[in-house]
């Protein structure tokens, strides 16, 4: 029992996290848009309000309308969705849509919006709380009693088309989802005299108070409890908004607390001091996320917009974040009363709109810049109190992450071995997050690693792997990228290549390398000799862009290449055409110098084709192959019948994986005498290649 109470909450707490970052872009925009709406500048008020007649006021109140204005319903789908995403894979269109409507239904019966008057308000922040009632409950009752009525006989329409028929299996339980969510509203209207679920809540809230007076505790107990209902998804400064105007709004002499004084001291950034929790972030944040998130997030925060933090983060069923996000007001709040109660902080004596930045309201609400001190005494207790938890959260994530890592590469591994089709950005769960951040990340170490600056803050590392021939000279060596992820370390190498092509930047990342390369490989020809060549990978899908080519041409003419300078290691992560427009790119790209190598290979019939329609300089035997030489005579023949092609069609053969004494030998016997591998050197840095210059390896 105990296992399945634990699993279910697992359950809710993933499908809200989901839910609620995928309304990051409703949040960033409507907060913008609210920013634009209220920013605390009489000019701009009176710029928006007469510019072109009132249109950009009108534009601008539009979206937010369309954005946070109905982020509730929003939810509700959020919700809905991530469910279906979790349930049982190969779910038909139209059974999702009746799980989806299920839910927006009940959403509208549980915050009462056709009961009276219509309150588009409910559509907003206010009703969160019931928006993720109704998006979990309704997919569950849903799936519940789909499975119920699947096994009874539906009516079918003979001659009707797929989504017809099937939208005629969804009325029964879209009906009892439905019929659920009123009866029980119904019975909680009758009992308790109210509107509503959410009318429920509302008035039991503003009982609360209803006896309470203007005071440090009715302050205390106002701001505790809407940080509280904003931890479960309710919007309290909605929820309490009437105890607000009834006990805190006006600005009475003698009494410290009001409602500005709370705006002013208490909720820089957005309720629980969220710009407290941004700076946190920003400051102790190990992940690239969190950072982006913290950046993203500053210009709402501050206005003291602070849903893009609370959903983002998010705070919300988050218990490693709620507790620094309730006791932060009150550590801020407890001591901006004790500033104004010991006379350093003067009494706040003007109202100021909620929007208005911190630092600037510290001054317009007190007249003094000690309203500015306070306020920032109050961020560095509040950064204080989120810190620690930050810091443990950060960790937790990481933990979580490296098993994600594992998982990730795990399942690439896989399909590489089973040539499986699989993209790791479109997966789902923490593989599919992590390859989405790491692909991102990606992005950004490119921009980071162009800009040269500097060896030492580059993520992306170029290490070469020296070829020998058999006489223990260094003739070459392999260009290896090595991504130094600030947070993982060094990147699986297919991984990285996989996510490269994935999000659409792998021509930027393997010209990127090749400039590198290049560029590197004029000192290792004055270390070495004029013969010294250079192998840089290139996929196929690089090959094939019609600005390779160009790019190529412009490099050679930069580097006064010479021919054989740099050879081009084609690897098959996609099969290369074998037509006549493909001997023709090769034949161009030769012609400016470059030479050909052709990466694995074996017997097989496809690398036998590329021989057959291309003309390759070097081909590099299939590590299999040389890993299986000393136990396999069959392995032997098959090197040796390569061997007598090379002979035939003028290309050399280099063995890979050549790690024993005993390997290099046997390679030499057959007539294989070039070579890579650890018997002869890992992949190093480009300093230490340099320093081999001239040496022998015996």
């Amino acid at each position: 029992m105990k296992f399945r109470i634990k699993k279910s909450f697992h359950k809710l707490a993933h499908i809200i996290k989901n839910s609620l970052a995928m309304m990051i872009p409703i949040l960033f925009i409507g907060s913008i848009t609210v920013i634009l709406n209220g920013f605390p500048i009489m000019g701009y008020q009176n710029f928006i309000d007469t510019f072109l007649g009132g249109a950009l006021r009108k534009i601008i109140q539009l979206m937010m309308t369309s954005t946070v204005g109905i982020l509730a319903l929003y939810i509700t789908i959020a919700v809905n969705q991530s469910y279906m995403d979790m349930a049982e894979e190969g779910q038909r269109l139209v059974y999702r849509f009746g799980s989806m409507l299920g839910c927006v239904t009940g959403y509208f019966i549980l915050v009462g919006f056709f009961s009276g008057e219509i309150d588009t308000s409910l559509l907003s922040g206010q009703g969160v709380f019931s928006a993720l009632l109704a998006g979990y409950i309704g997919s569950m009752l849903f799936e519940k009693f789909a499975s119920v009525f699947k096994t009874k006989k539906m009516i079918f329409v003979d001659g009707a088309d797929s989504v017809f028929n099937a939208s005629l299996h969804i009325i029964l339980p879209f009906l009892m989802v439905a019929l659920t969510f009123a009866v029980a509203n119904y019975l909680i209207t009758v009992i308790f005299d109210v509107q509503s679920v959410q009318h429920l809540f509302t008035k039991g809230v503003d009982a609360i108070f209803m006896r309470m007076h203007r005071s440090y505790s009715s302050g205390m107990l106002f701001i505790s409890l809407i940080s509280i209902m904003w931890s479960f998804g309710i919007h309290g400064n909605n929820v309490l908004n009437q105890v607000a105007e009834d006990l805190f709004t006006s600005i009475i002499p003698g009494e410290i607390v009001s409602k500005s004084f709370i705006d002013t001291f208490v909720n820089m950034g957005g309720t629980g001091c969220t710009l407290g929790l941004l700076l946190a972030l920003f400051i102790f944040g190990k992940r690239s996320s969190s950072r982006k998130l913290s950046r993203m997030a500053l210009i709402p925060g501050l206005f003291n917009v602070g849903e893009l933090m609370v959903f983002g983060v998010p705070v919300i069923y988050n218990p490693l974040l709620v507790v620094p996000f309730i006791l932060a007001p009150i550590v801020t709040y407890s001591n901006a009363y004790f500033l104004t109660y010991v006379g350093f902080l003067p009494q706040v004596t003007k109202e100021v709109v909620w929007t208005t930045p911190p630092v600037l309201s510290g001054y317009i609400a007190t007249g003094s810049v000690r309203g500015v001190i306070a306020q920032v005494i109050n961020l560095a207790l509040a950064v204080a109190v989120y810190a620690p938890f930050v810091i443990m959260y950060e960790k937790k994530s990481l933990d979580e992450s490296s098993s994600a890592m594992n998982e990730l590469v795990a399942i690439l591994k896989k399909a590489e071995e089973t040539t499986e089709e699989v993209v790791l950005t479109d997966l789902e769960g923490n593989a599919g997050r992590l390859a989405k951040l790491l692909a991102s990340d990606l992005g950004e170490a490119i921009k980071a690693s162009s800009s040269d600056s500097g060896a030492a803050e580059n993520p992306l590392l170029m290490k070469y792997q020296p070829q020998f021939d058999n006489m223990g000279h260094c003739i070459g060596a392999e260009a290896l990228l090595r991504w130094n992820h600030s947070r993982y370390g060094i990147i699986y190498p297919p991984l990285v290549i996989r996510l490269a092509k994935e999000s659409d930047i792998l021509y930027d990342l393997e010209t990127y390398i090749f400039k590198r390369s290049v560029r590197d490989s004029e000192s290792f020809r004055r270390c070495f000799d004029e013969k010294f060549k250079l192998s840089v990978n290139s996929t196929v899908t690089t090959l094939y862009d019609k600005r390779f080519e160009v790019f190529l041409q412009t490099l050679a003419e930069h580097y006064a290449l010479k021919p054989g300078n740099i050879c081009i290691e084609i690897t098959e992560e996609t099969e290369l055409v074998t037509s006549e427009e493909t001997g023709e790119l090769i034949k161009r790209i030769r012609s400016l110098g470059y030479t050909f190598a052709l990466d694995d290979f074996s017997m097989g019939h496809t690398s036998l084709q590329y021989l057959q329609h291309n003309q390759f300089d070097l081909v590099k035997l299939d590590g299999n192959l040389v890993k299986s030489l000393l136990s396999n005579d069959r392995t032997k023949e098959i090197i040796n019948s390569i061997v007598y092609l090379s002979k035939s069609l003028d290309f050399k053969v280099l063995a890979e994986f050549v790690e024993t004494t005993e390997q290099k030998e046997a390679l030499e016997q057959i007539g294989c005498l070039l070579y890579q591998g650890y018997l002869y050197s890992p992949a190093v840095d480009r300093d230490t290649l340099i320093s081999m210059g001239g040496k022998e390896v015996k």
